[in-house]
């Protein structure tokens, strides 16, 4: 597997300063199941994701399951989205996603609306 096909360190928004920057210096974008924060961060570094899930979506188990169905559509399309990317990404209360494919439709659908895909 190449670093840029994973979900390593490299993949991740961790620290409160990272999300902050996306949250104050981003843009939003909403859809029906999803809110995307995204901002374009230092040119020729990769994509990188960061999630906040709130309890009003489920319990924890819930809470947990949108947020693998994200990072594996992320990693699986992260090729495809524009260099220096930053994104935050909060399922809304009330996602019916089950399968990765419902979190990947929505992510994708978002991320073309804001410009973010390569191509």
């Amino acid at each position: 597997m190449s670093p840029s096909s994973g979900f390593g360190a490299d993949a991740r928004l961790k620290d409160r300063r990272d999300f902050r920057l996306v949250f104050d210096e981003g843009r939003k974008t909403v859809g029906r199941w999803l809110i995307l924060w995204h901002r374009r961060g230092p040119a020729g570094a990769a994509p990188r994701l960061g999630l906040s899930v709130s309890a009003k979506v489920g319990g924890a188990v819930r809470r947990s399951r949108l947020k693998r169905l994200l990072r594996e559509s992320f990693r699986l399309r992260r090729a495809e989205l524009a260099e220096g990317l930053e994104l935050v990404a909060y399922p809304r209360p009330g996602c019916p996603w089950r399968t990765r494919t419902d979190a990947e439709t929505d992510l994708l659908e978002l991320l073309r609306k804001a410009g973010h895909m390569r191509g």
